[in-house]
């Protein structure tokens, strides 16, 4: 099989000799992979064709059109596999998602029993804790109650015969370890919010002693204000997961790196 040679970037938490000992001394530097391309994954984090903040959607359907799916071409020509993990939701739509799922992800078994504490009131902040709650946005969440039923994958990159669809971190997990998957690429939205926090995200991941390899250009976050034209968030988001989850590399580097695996002999 193939080897994807692949340069990431990291955040060094280190500096010179001779640099003082202080954030500022901290730098990026890089580091040269050989990837087997059959222990590699590349990873979509909830590409939805909608989103009620629309200044994100029109993001990351460029991102998606653009770069995203440019990079799963390329993955697939090298022999990557695809895997869609869209929310439980989402990915239930699609019956690729079946492959790998537990009984209980099915419904044929009763799920575990969740824990007593904190009281399942406080965790969902109703009854007598609802106090703790943020306030509602009815607009808001009357908006996404009328969409979900309808989100699906981005059309352009919806699954296709011989991909994944994954709904929960310990299915993604199933599925790496039965194929022997250790390197994940991962792309997708929000930067800060899905992508790092889903159980199948990359803070998840890495704690399961994956290899964890974030698109920086194939990933946008949910901005506030202040942020939007900056990109601050996304910016933030991108040198944390260089920080203290693990690497970057950028779509084009990515599509190169494949691109050449694929015409090895």
């Amino acid at each position: 099989m193939s080897t994807i040679a692949l340069t990431c970037r990291y955040c060094r938490l280190g500096w010179d000799a001779g640099a003082p000992p202080r954030e500022e001394s901290l730098s990026l530097a890089e580091q040269a992979f050989a990837l087997p391309a059959e222990q590699c994954a590349l990873v979509l984090v909830d590409c939805w064709d909608n989103h009620y903040i629309r200044s994100h959607l029109e993001r990351t359907n460029r991102i998606v059109i653009e770069r995203i799916a440019p990079v799963i071409r390329a993955c697939r020509g090298a022999g990557v596999p695809i895997i869609h993990a869209p929310s439980p939701p989402t990915a239930q739509k699609y019956p690729q998602w079946t492959a790998y799922a537990s009984d209980v992800e099915l419904g044929f078994a009763p799920p575990a029993e969740a824990p007593d504490w904190p009281p399942p009131d406080f965790c969902s902040r109703t009854g007598g804790y609802a106090g703790f709650g943020k306030p509602s946005e009815p607009a808001i969440e009357e908006e996404i109650r009328a969409e979900l039923p309808f989100q699906k994958i981005v059309e352009a990159i919806a699954p296709q015969e011989g991909d994944f669809v994954v709904a929960t971190g310990e299915q993604l997990h199933r599925l790496l370890r039965h194929r022997g998957g250790l390197h994940l690429l991962y792309a997708g939205f929000a930067a800060n919010m899905c992508v790092p926090g889903r159980d199948y995200g990359t803070r998840a991941m890495q704690r399961r002693g994956y290899n964890v390899i974030l698109l920086r250009d194939c990933t946008t976050a949910i901005e506030g204000p202040g942020t939007v034209e900056t990109q601050g968030l996304t910016q933030a988001a991108i040198l944390e997961h260089e920080m203290i989850i693990g690497h970057t590399a950028t779509s084009a580097d990515l599509i190169a790196a494949c691109q050449a695996a694929e015409r090895l002999p």
